[in-house]
């Protein structure tokens, strides 16, 4: 049982008066007009979550928009109070009358709006809710409300396509709320283009509103707001406050109802997505050094995340996605509840589907009248962006049984135990398989007593990697190559038919100067074992117990020396998981430890780090790090682990 907490904490982001001119965000780029006053204060507001294991920050921004590279600082600052990286989720309001976030709204073409005092300013507080969101935790029951309100939106592109989804949790103890999340899709933008008054437009008014008669902190997150415009867009503050008023009757109808949240266990998966900037405008921003970002050959890097608690799915999208581009998703998800944040983390404009995508757009419906955008494209980083975005959520939605296959205790902790823990805390199921007894990895004990060690150990390995379940084959260790190799074979087959595994992680054959036959007999095993268990003529008495044929989809092979690399993980955040595995295992590691020492004297070398003095789990640790670092470094991580990944093949390429 997971117990979940919850805190949270707010702040004014007004910008301090001394800090110089700022510049007002959100309409016409470049030449924006100086700040001048303040209609209604915006506020940066901050919750934090956790179930006893995982720890997470969700903090709403009133600003037009942050870049990754404004939130990776954040990031970097709030790592020392213990929160990973792709646990925290900094998402922008968009209100269109904040201060110049991004650096487009500056006072003359080619030069940043940004004033960077504000922008240290808004780190700062940024971090201070947050820290003190945590030292408000307390125990909570969560609830979701929704409701559809699609009257107040109008999407110029299509009419059709509206998303008027109204969600809200409320974060509740003792009958108190804590804090609630609330999301809607009409982009704030009320605002008129002659405005110069900070507001946190609609979202800002409606928040307080919450705050005012339920009590908490409430924050907001804009949903598929791509195309999707308020029906009094850039009618001014009277009709601004009209409309915030016609959305919180309708929050007020669901706000005290809905179902409470019952499985409170906090899941977190994050992708990488590179994105190509086809758009001309944004090369062009990126060769003036406007956005100050890393990019090789017009590619950005971003991430998409989702938490899940329970039957809950959280998506954040760094950008502004279409309604329609998520459609099929959420038709092949409706057992699920789906809550989607945009501006998360990034802020890369919109994600038009593709078979929205105008090649020849038009600025404006209405040429006469300025009134109807209809010029996404324009702020659009291209075509080709929104199916990456589509592709890689689909993704965060499919869910894996793993059969990790090893031929000793240590085999998977030290070359793929990142990876393992890394798949299992995004909610993919583990089943690992240890096929020899490891008798000879000791030294000092007996045979016996070290297969009684070794197991106890492995098992404790295995689950910090997240195993559910471990299957021990118990064959002698250093034996297999002269073992009943079509058993060996059949056993796996077996143990493939039974589970039926997706992904199946084991030894590559195409490792060179392999001198161990229990790895490349175990190899050889698995690796047939992964296509023949779809065959119905081998092993056929499997039938007789009702299992059935089955295909394994992917496989990821490692190899002591490995000639094919075409798959890397990045296990920045596993890598101590990792060890603690390994150092679990230790006898096996003391007999790791101990046979490289004599290698390294049979070569007249003297290594400190091999002598008997220093404690095991020192010398894991830094080895690891070492090894495992090196790997990452190769293609842009601090930790990682290479992998020979076979798939479909060509089939993918049909795909």
């Amino acid at each position: 049982m997971y117990l979940l907490k919850c805190g949270a904490s707010k702040n004014s982001i007004i910008p301090p008066s001394d800090i110089g001119d700022m510049y007002i965000a959100g309409y016409s780029t470049m030449m924006a007009p100086k700040i001048k006053g303040v209609h209604n204060a915006i506020y940066t507001r901050a919750m934090v979550i956790s179930d006893g294991e995982k720890k997470i920050s969700l903090v709403s921004v009133e600003c037009i928009g942050l870049l990754a590279d404004f939130i990776d600082k954040v990031k970097e600052r709030l790592l020392a109070y213990d929160y990973q990286p792709k646990n925290v989720y900094i998402f922008s309001t968009h209100t269109h009358a904040g201060p110049d976030t991004m650096g487009l709204w500056g006072p003359l073409i080619g030069k940043s709006g940004i004033n960077k005092k504000y922008s240290i300013f808004l780190i700062d507080t940024i971090v201070s809710v947050v820290l003190e969101a945590e030292r408000e935790l307390k125990e909570v029951d969560l609830f979701l409300s929704k409701s559809i309100l699609e009257k107040q939106i109008e999407n110029y592109r299509s009419e059709k396509d509206i998303n008027g989804d109204i969600k809200i949790l409320r974060f509740i103890t003792n009958r108190t709320l804590v804090a609630s999340l609330w999301s809607y899709s009409a982009q704030p933008e009320i605002t008129t283009r002659e405005n110069v008054e900070i507001s946190g437009d609609y979202p800002g008014l409606i928040s307080e509103m919450i705050e005012k008669e339920y009590g908490g902190i409430s924050l907001f997150a804009l949903g598929l707001c791509g195309s999707q415009s308020p029906i009094y867009c850039e009618k001014g503050y009277e009709k601004m406050e009209t409309f915030a008023k016609e959305i919180f009757i309708e929050i007020q109808k669901i706000f005290q109802k809905g179902k409470k949240i019952e499985d409170t266990q906090i899941e977190i998966r994050e992708e990488k997505v590179h994105l190509k900037v086809n758009n001309p405008d944004f090369q062009l921003l990126f060769n003036i050094g406007i956005f100050e970002r890393d990019m090789n050959d017009y590619t950005i890097v971003s991430t998409i995340s989702k938490i899940r608690i329970g039957n809950l799915h959280i998506i954040h999208i760094p950008g502004e996605p279409f309604p329609g581009l998520f459609s099929e998703i959420i038709e092949e998800n409706k057992d699920k509840e789906i809550m989607f944040v945009s501006l998360s983390n990034d802020a890369l404009g919109y994600f038009i589907p593709l078979e929205q995508f105008k090649l020849k757009t038009k600025e404006w419906a209405d040429k006469i009248n300025n009134e109807k955008f209809i010029g996404h494209e324009l702020e659009s980083i291209g075509s080709e962006a929104a199916e990456i975005i589509r592709k890689t959520v689909k993704n965060l939605f499919v869910y894996k049984k793993i059969m990790a296959i090893a031929a000793h205790a240590d085999d998977l902790t030290i070359w793929a135990g990142g990876t393992l823990k890394k798949l299992t805390s995004e909610g993919n199921k583990l089943i690992c398989v240890r096929i020899t007894d490891d008798y000879a990895d000791c030294v000092g004990i007996t045979a016996e007593k070290a297969i009684k060690n070794n197991k106890k150990e492995v098992e404790r390995a295995y689950k910090v990697l997240g195993a559910e379940e471990i299957i021990h084959l118990n064959y002698p260790t250093d034996t297999l190559a002269g073992a009943d190799y079509l058993e060996l074979r059949g056993k796996l087959v077996y143990l493939m038919r039974k589970y039926k595994p997706d992904l199946v992680i084991s030894f590559d054959l195409n490792g060179t100067d392999e001198e161990n036959m229990d790895h490349i007999t175990t190899a050889r095993a698995v690796n047939e074992a992964c296509w023949q268990s779809s065959f119905d003529l081998f092993y056929p008495e499997h039938f007789k117990e009702g299992l059935e044929i089955h295909t394994v989809g992917e496989r990821y092979l490692f190899a002591r020396n490995p000639t094919v690399v075409n798959f890397n993980v990045d296990i920045t955040d596993y890598i101590d998981d990792k060890i603690k595995a390994v150092c679990e295992q230790k006898t096996v590691m003391k007999n790791f430890f101990f046979q490289n020492k004599l290698l390294a004297r049979a070569n007249r070398l003297y290594i400190e780090l091999l002598e008997e003095d220093v404690p095991i789990a020192i010398k894991v640790n830094l080895l690891a790090k070492l090894v495992y670092g090196e790997i990452g470094q190769k293609f842009g991580a601090k930790y990682g682990e290479i992998f020979n990944r076979i798939g479909a093949g060509f089939l993918e390429d049909i795909a």
